[in-house]
């Protein structure tokens, strides 16, 4: 589990190591820093339509031949993107889709290891192996920040190509090779793409839970997107270390996935994703006036993140148990395609927020998304207390 925690942080640490190094590669482009927010929302659309169109293939083929071909090709993205971005970076938006496409590596593994788990300790076991996932987002940009203010920001995409050549050689030792579930076709493959569409009508719970994931990423990406553009500016004047050490403060966002996971074991996800979309809305909100306190603005990046990642947690364990392990890659699929949709979403909308309002405007923007996920729950919730009242009426005068 802590081999395959990760190996599945490395993998979604290529999603972000862009966003602490923003303003050195934009001024490496003789560009605005706010103009390359495109980038990151292309790596959040092709990571999107990766899960939807790859991942699905861990209910059909060897999952480690899949591993194999994702994570060879993340490195050789990952080496050729310093020479685009040594031009002019007209390649860096179709590079950072296609790095985007193949780092969903992380989501092949997460399903293999809830089916490995005893349904009881299903939550906690997502959470141990989704801690990686988050330790990955967040201390990247760390080791980002770090590597750009010391060598080069060339150099973190460098390294990043040589981790992702180690995550290969371990997955390569730890996982065996199992044997296909079905024979890929071009028909298969549109048969296994079809059946996610029925997994969706049969089961609402998914779609419920696949909107607050979006929701809850959105706000999460508007973060992340806006912190280094907000550090940069007074009083801080922060440069690419200290935006890329702001990522330890988000490392608050593991004991979330870890809470999260104890609690989704003892049924307790709807409670858990209530208090987590408050908490989002609540911290955004105060954050937007308060942004030159260094102890606010610290402290809200570390709420946001613990409820972020308590939600995230809560909707997977959701999910996970509305299927058996056959279907997991696929589940998966339709889950976490909702959520990078909404990341994407997120990261894209904090451009133009940016330029209109600055901080205050992209933090309310987050602060929206968390408690439009949070009427929506308490919609849900009473829709549903009120269709169980109806079906005790109707009992009751049969």
């Amino acid at each position: 589990m802590l081999l395959l925690a990760a190996a599945c942080g490395l993998c979604v640490a290529n999603l972000y190591y862009l966003q602490p190094i923003l303003p050195e590669l934009a001024a490496s482009l003789h560009r605005t820093p706010g103009s390359l927010t495109s980038s990151v929302s292309a790596t959040q659309v092709g990571y999107a339509l990766g899960l939807f169109a790859l991942v699905p293939l861990g209910d059909a083929v060897d999952r480690r031949r899949l591993l194999t071909a994702l994570v060879t090709t993340a490195a050789a993205v990952l080496a050729v993107i310093p020479w685009a971005g040594s031009g002019h970076g007209a390649l860096l938006v179709p590079l950072f889709f296609l790095l985007g496409l193949v780092s969903v590596a992380a989501m092949v593994i997460v399903p293999q290891a809830a089916g490995m788990a005893p349904p009881e300790r299903r939550g906690q076991v997502v959470g141990t192996v989704m801690t990686g996932v988050i330790l990955g987002a967040l201390l990247c940009r760390t080791f980002a920040g770090v590597v750009a203010e010391l060598v080069d920001w060339r150099a973190v995409f460098w390294g990043a190509a040589v981790m992702m050549l180690a995550v290969c050689v371990t997955l390569r030792r730890i996982l065996p090779a199992q044997p296909a579930r079905a024979t890929l076709t071009v028909r298969g493959y549109a048969r296994l793409i079809g059946s996610l569409f029925s997994l969706v009508r049969s089961r609402p719970v998914i779609v419920e839970r696949c909107l607050y994931g979006a929701l809850g990423f959105a706000a999460f990406t508007v973060l992340w997107t806006a912190v280094p553009l907000r550090l940069i500016q007074g009083p801080y004047h922060y440069g690419s270390a200290a935006i890329g050490a702001m990522g330890l403060l988000g490392a608050g966002g593991a004991l979330g996935a870890n809470l999260a996971g104890r609690f989704a074991d003892r049924g307790r996800q709807r409670a858990v994703s209530a208090a987590a979309f408050a908490l989002i809305a609540i911290s955004f909100a105060v954050v937007s006036a308060l942004s030159s306190s260094l102890l606010v603005f610290g402290a809200a990046i570390v709420l946001i993140d613990f409820a972020v990642q308590a939600a995230h947690i809560s909707n997977q364990t959701t999910v996970f148990g509305q299927v058996g392990d056959e279907m997991r890659s696929r589940v998966t699929t339709v889950y976490m395609t909702c959520y990078f949709l909404g990341g994407a979403a997120g990261s894209a909308l904090t451009g133009p927020f940016w330029a209109r309002g600055g901080w205050r405007d992209t933090a309310l923007l987050g602060g929206a998304a968390g408690a439009c996920a949070l009427l929506l729950l308490l919609g849900y919730a009473a829709v549903r207390r009120a269709v169980t009242s109806r079906k005790a009426a109707a009992l009751t005068d049969a």
